[in-house]
């Protein structure tokens, strides 16, 4: 019993490690436009949803927004560097992440001892029939699961850094959000590409991504076609990188990883570039809450858990 116990204790404390390290370098961004307000706002403030941003007056917003700064600060000379302010994004963004992923794992870990089998995830996602049946064929009538199971299986087994066949709460991390992490990250890509081509053909038309976008019924744009042709010319113009009217895997990696520029700390760039007022490099509580549109706003109404026990 006691070998068996720190065998796993051994195991789950090498599975944190590895995927902390690479979650941290992962950086879990919003899926929001990089040009876009929205992106800004969530990226600062966190993914919990929390509302409160839109009722305060601009007044309310700074005197909220001062609040935070001293967080930022981690050396406390009264100056925002780049990478406290890479620091504080990432920290927002973990908090979102873990807290997704301990609400999963919580629920399919049936037998309470700190990890989720393959056949605990199946049991509690699609039921009891179809543990040891993942595949097999529906009754007529009956949704066919199977593709589904299929997917979910090859994010498990890809998620399973260790390859012990369980899945830690870190390890969970990854299972649902596989774009973030580097040992995930070409299985969501590759599903995300699947999900585009959707006649198979190896390669994603302006008219498969125009028909995805049209596919959310609640997006405010999706009855304007001033707003599909400017989305046309921004796949042609900026995802076709070789101009031969399509998006291949290569390139739709690419799109959702420029450069290979941790996002957030391209974020933490451009949100300097548009408050830094004095280009010194660093910023002020000043230049922060004088443009505190770029951090906070209307449309900020996610922020994460860190904010929200401060305020």
């Amino acid at each position: 019993m006691y070998p068996t116990l720190v065998l796993m204790l051994i195991v789950g404390a090498w599975s944190r490690s590895a995927i902390r390290q690479e979650a941290n370098e992962a950086d879990y961004m919003p899926k929001h436009d990089t040009n876009s307000e929205d992106y800004d706002h969530e990226a600062f403030l966190g993914h919990e949803k929390k509302v409160e941003f839109d009722s305060l007056s601009a007044k309310e917003a700074k005197e909220r927004l001062q609040r935070i700064i001293p967080y930022l600060d981690e050396d406390g000379n009264g100056q925002i560097s780049e990478d406290e302010l890479h620091d504080w994004i990432k920290k927002q963004l973990m908090a979102y992440i873990m807290d997704d992923a301990r609400n999963l794992h919580d629920g399919n870990d049936v037998n309470h001892d700190g990890f989720v089998s393959w056949k605990e995830y199946v049991a509690t996602t699609y039921g009891l029939g179809f543990v040891d049946n993942e595949q097999q064929a529906p009754d007529d009538g009956e949704f066919d699961y199977r593709e589904m199971i299929l997917r979910d299986y090859n994010k498990f087994i890809t998620a399973d850094a260790n390859g012990d066949q369980f899945l830690s709460l870190d390890e969970m991390a990854a299972f649902i959000h596989p774009e973030e992490f580097h040992h995930t990250r070409d299985l969501a890509i590759q599903e995300n590409f699947n999900d585009l081509d959707t006649n198979k053909d190896g390669f994603v038309s302006v008219e498969e991504y125009i028909t995805d976008l049209l596919a959310d019924e609640e997006d405010e744009h999706v009855n304007k076609p001033e707003w599909i042709e400017i989305e046309k010319r921004n796949f042609l113009q900026h995802r076709d990188l070789n101009g031969d009217g399509s998006v291949d895997i290569d390139e739709l990696r690419e799109w959702l990883h420029p450069n290979g520029v941790p996002p957030a700390l391209a974020e933490a760039k451009h949100l300097i570039a548009l408050s830094d007022k004095d280009k010194d490099g660093f910023l002020t509580t000043a230049e922060i809450v004088n443009n505190f549109r770029v951090f906070v706003g209307s449309q900020a109404t996610d922020y994460g858990r860190m904010l929200h026990n401060e305020l």
